[in-house]
């Protein structure tokens, strides 16, 4: 988590890894923090990215398609 605090006119940061129980303002946790939020967005981007390529383009004239047990493929 992270938190911007105001006082007196001066902006302070402040993260917290568990989940706003402690907080530290010190910039070396700052960074950590900030680093492993994007590199979780990054991750979370990769597997999107994977997931957008798998899926297969719908056929233009068909309205739905069914896929049985079978395996056979009927378009509507």
């Amino acid at each position: 988590m992270l938190k911007q605090v105001e006082l007196q006119g001066k902006r302070f940061e402040f993260c917290s890894v568990d989940g706003g129980r402690t907080w530290s303002s010190d910039p070396r946790s700052l960074i950590a923090y900030k680093r492993r939020r994007e590199r979780a967005r990054a991750d979370l981007r990769k597997m999107f990215e994977h997931v957008v390529e798998d899926v297969a383009e719908p056929e233009p004239d068909a309205i739905c398609e069914v896929n049985l047990q079978s395996e056979a493929s009927y378009k509507l």
